[in-house]
């Protein structure tokens, strides 16, 4: 990741900028006055078991770290963060259900690569064997960018040697290796007027979407060197982080994303396990309150819009439908997985919104979306320390001890019923409420999640009936995701089946009866800014 400022642009969408905003304001002032009121609202929801979607990968829920985890002492850190011995880290790994972990970001190209340092390759050494007692797999990112400024010697030949090095060490626990970070953007080609990079070089000066022909060259050149080092090695790329189409030519009519161009060129070449792409939806929170942040993140505009929108203190943000449309959908047509491999709230985040159990109703939301939506996984940016990080140190342990924050509580709320195959939804609501509801499962066995994001004065609870999926009574549990204050999304505080999750011993939720009926379905209260996982067996 790094620090820009945040431009938005709509290409490949006809319509002006102004008129869809006045429409999208509009539209969630409409549906806003009719959930205004506090009381109760019918929810129903039908699972349609006849047209299931994609299957949701094991290693979906993921986290992705900066390259500075892999140098002792970073951010204050005793030793390295990744350790077999950090017993606290892999505790809370295990505890959220975290399968899939990416070594990342801006510092990729900022650093000298890990194991040309004084201390070899131990930090890569403690990194796998981090993984393999926490139970992920690594997207290990290798360094592309080299300045002429400070060039590093033979750079291809020490990606090359680092990845011969884990493929042969650790391959049951590589996800894949990723070459660069973020190459879309206009400051990795130029800085100051001069080549930042010489070999990625821009050919329309200030248009980004020109340097895609000599990334692509090098690129590919890096690719070769690590497949020739480590034969077989899934890569993936490009780990894009502009959201526009229009800064890829110069033609704003036939804009594609860089995502996409890469995905076609690399479509056939066989070594692609993932088409990579980077998604803070708010974009750079600027002056927004946390009041301001938690309304956004909890919106029914960010799910459902379809256009590039305002935000309050002069933001943007970018809604998933608008996201998955313009860079994700034509990977999934060309016949490619794709994944979000840095992802989050805000950029940098909001203190009292990215950090308090907003965070927690938004992230489970947010993934479930995304699964719906045939992603291969989302993996959560944790830059120490940020308002937006998953896992942060405990403050209640003077040192080595690791908490959670209310974001990961949605995380493991996801893990619990994401088993199996997205099954699609239809939610009567005539009331209008902000509610979602989402389905995962397979023969005989449902997880549905129910999210109520009403909050504040706006905050009203949901009775929600499940119609029978099929003849018989149907055997149901209940996990309730909650703050402790139903209708307040300002508190620092969670639990996930009456527990809290800790590093310290693993986590002890439990499961709740719920009474079914064979006529009537599965009935309960969802309350306001709570969300409720339910694990349904097939009808006896």
């Amino acid at each position: 990741m790094l620090w820009r400022t945040f431009v938005p642009a709509t290409g490949g969408v006809r319509v002006p900028l102004s008129s869809r905003l006045h429409w999208g304001a509009r539209r969630y002032r409409s549906a806003g006055s009719q959930y205004a009121r506090p009381g109760t609202y019918p929810i129903t929801i039908t699972i349609d078991a006849e047209h299931p979607g994609p299957v949701v990968p094991d290693d979906f829920a993921g986290l992705s770290f900066e390259r500075g985890p892999l140098n002792p002492g970073n951010a204050g850190v005793a030793g390295y963060l990744f350790s077999p011995a950090n017993n606290s880290l892999i505790t809370l790994f295990r505890n959220l259900g975290l399968r899939n972990l990416r070594i990342g970001g801006g510092s990729v190209d900022d650093f000298i690569p890990a194991g040309t340092g004084s201390d070899g390759f131990t930090g890569i050494d403690d990194l796998f064997a981090f993984a393999a007692v926490a139970g992920v797999k690594v997207i290990y990112t290798l360094r592309l960018l080299n300045p002429s400024a400070r060039p590093v010697g033979d750079l291809k030949s020490v990606n090359a040697q680092a990845a011969g090095y884990i493929w042969r060490h650790y391959r049951e626990n590589v996800a894949s290796f990723a070459i660069g970070n973020e190459p879309d953007w206009h400051a990795f080609h130029t800085f100051g007027g001069h080549p930042l990079d010489p070999a990625i070089y821009e050919e329309i000066s200030g248009v980004p979407g020109s340097a895609y022909t000599s990334y692509l060259t090098s690129w590919r050149s890096f690719a070769d060197a690590v497949g020739d080092a480590a034969p077989g090695a899934p890569l993936a790329g490009p780990d894009t982080g502009a959201y526009s189409t229009l800064t890829y030519t110069p033609d704003p009519e036939s804009g594609v994303s860089w995502t996409e161009r890469f995905a076609g060129d690399e479509s056939d070449s066989g070594r692609i396990a993932d088409i990579t792409q980077h998604y803070y939806v708010g974009g750079g929170p600027g002056k927004t309150t946390a009041q301001q942040a938690i309304s956004n993140m909890l919106s029914p505009e960010w799910v459902h819009g379809t256009a590039i929108g305002t935000q309050p203190a002069r933001t943007t943000y970018i809604p998933y439908p608008w996201f998955y449309a313009n860079h994700l959908a034509p990977v999934v047509a060309a016949g490619l997985r794709y994944r979000l491999t840095e992802s989050n709230d805000y950029l940098t985040g909001v203190p009292g919104a990215s950090n308090v159990f907003a965070s927690a109703l938004w992230a489970l939301d947010y993934l479930h979306w995304w699964a719906a939506h045939a992603a291969a996984g989302v993996n959560f940016h944790n830059k120490q320390w940020l308002y937006t990080d998953t896992v942060v140190p405990d403050p209640a342990v003077s040192a080595g001890g690791y908490a959670v924050t209310p974001k990961g509580y949605g995380i493991k709320a996801f893990t619990l019923g994401s088993s199996g195959q997205v099954k699609p939804v239809a939610i009567g609501n005539p009331g209008g409420i902000n509610v979602t509801a989402y389905c995962i499962g397979g023969a005989g066995q449902d997880y549905v999640t129910i999210i109520n994001k009403t909050h504040g004065a706006q905050a009203a609870d949901a009775a929600v009936t499940i119609v029978p999926p099929g003849p018989g009574l149907p055997d149901a549990q209940i996990m309730a995701l909650s703050s402790g204050e139903p209708g307040d999304a300002t508190g620092s505080n969670a639990t996930l089946g009456g527990a809290a999750i800790t590093g310290d011993t693993p986590w002890d939720g439990k499961w709740s009866a719920l009474s079914a009926d064979p006529r009537a379905g599965i009935s309960l209260t969802v309350r306001a800014t709570t969300a409720a996982i339910l694990k349904i067996q097939s009808g006896r």
